[in-house]
């Protein structure tokens, strides 16, 4: 039986994806949920607090993917590794299309709970940092570029085409599929461009 936060959660993360932040209707949550309205607001204080955790819950499952997708990518190096992950995240956003919507609704958020969520979003990644760390100490990085700045440029390059993909094919999962092999050349050449550089020397 699925627990009563869980369903109120899903329930959640689903408004919340559909409509935004500020549109997201409670009154359609504990409907959708199940639930009287007293009971929402006694696991979480307001609608606030519900969306604090809803964001907690798609973090974890995200954080939680990666790391599976780590133990299996153990012989893979920096460069595979980035581009694997790449798409993995990609074929995430069929399996959990609503998950997807949701992490995009951070843009409808009031200014307070948008630096709140960012700072959920930073501690999450500080959380899976050192499995970056282990695979970019293999690559022999030109001088004056040490492995911090390494790490936060690709992390921005990665967030920006993650993000890019997310808007592109938002609420069109079967068009992802009919374009991941397209999508896997783009990979590969912003992975090639990562490598190599994109000036002549």
């Amino acid at each position: 039986m699925i627990a009563v936060t869980d369903r109120i959660l899903e329930a959640a993360i689903e408004e919340f994806a559909q409509k935004g932040y500020q549109a997201a209707s409670t009154n359609t949550i504990t409907k959708s949920a199940n639930v009287a309205k007293g009971l929402l607001f006694h696991y979480f204080k307001n609608k606030e607090s519900l969306y604090i955790s809803c964001y907690k819950r798609v973090l974890n499952w995200t954080q939680g993917e990666f790391e599976k997708f780590a133990e299996r990518s153990k012989d893979y190096d920096f460069f595979e590794f980035l581009k694997e992950w790449s798409l993995r995240k990609i074929s995430l956003a069929t399996e959990k299309p609503i998950y997807a919507k949701f992490l995009l609704s951070v843009s409808t958020l009031p200014e307070r709970l948008q630096k709140t969520v960012m700072i959920m979003i930073k501690e999450s990644f500080s959380n899976s940092i050192h499995i970056l760390y282990e695979k970019i100490k293999t690559v022999k990085l030109r001088e004056n570029i040490d492995y911090e700045d390494a790490i936060v440029f690709v992390k921005a390059v990665f967030d920006g085409l993650g993000e890019l993909y997310l808007n592109q094919y938002v609420d069109k999962t079967q068009q992802i599929l009919e374009n991941f092999d397209e999508i896997k050349i783009q990979t590969d050449k912003i992975i090639d461009m990562l490598k190599f550089g994109i000036t002549e020397r």
